[in-house]
């Protein structure tokens, strides 16, 4: 049975495919998340729009990122468009460049304007993906790992592998 994902989680499923694989074809997406090739043709066009560098190559039949990192973004149509657009952008940049230490400071850093509780909900939905972000307190310390962590910091923890998100269906 498929498992529900949100079209956020979806795309930013796709994203981590373009982002870890030389190409990706839509039958490779469609064998790892829920949808169908009308949707993920329309999930790689709003990619596109938000500034990710995807081009088609017809003699590979698939897609390749043309370049690491995002580029200017088109301009939506409507305000509540570029809302979900900014939003996008700003959780596929915390991929690109979460650091594995002190994420909570590094975030407000990059994202001045943004309130405590959206970076919250962002690291939730990255977690929910398979970017393990965790805030570390006494109770978690890690002291047995001999890896004793600051408390009171988040801390970011990258899928190893590029097939390994938890929202991929299971081939």
């Amino acid at each position: 049975m498929e498992q529900a994902i949100s079209k956020l989680q979806r795309l930013l499923g796709e994203y981590h495919l373009l982002r870890n694989c030389q190409e990706v074809s839509l039958k490779e997406l469609t064998d790892c998340l829920p949808g169908s090739r009308k949707t993920f043709s329309r999930d790689l066009k709003l990619l596109r729009q938000a500034g990710v560098p995807i081009v088609y190559e017809a003699q590979r039949n698939a897609f390749l990122l043309k370049r690491e990192g995002l580029i200017p973004a088109v301009q939506p149509d409507s305000p509540a468009q570029a809302r979900v657009q900014n939003h996008l952008r700003r959780l596929m940049y915390l991929m690109d460049n979460l650091p594995l230490e002190n994420c909570g400071v590094w975030y407000r850093e990059q994202f001045p304007e943004v309130s405590r509780r959206t970076m919250q909900r962002d690291f939730a939905l990255l977690c929910s993906i398979g970017y393990r972000v965790k805030y570390e307190t006494e109770e978690f310390n890690c002291h047995d790992a001999g890896m004793d962590q600051l408390t009171g910091q988040y801390y970011c923890d990258r899928p190893m592998g590029t097939y390994e998100l938890p929202i991929f269906k299971e081939i």
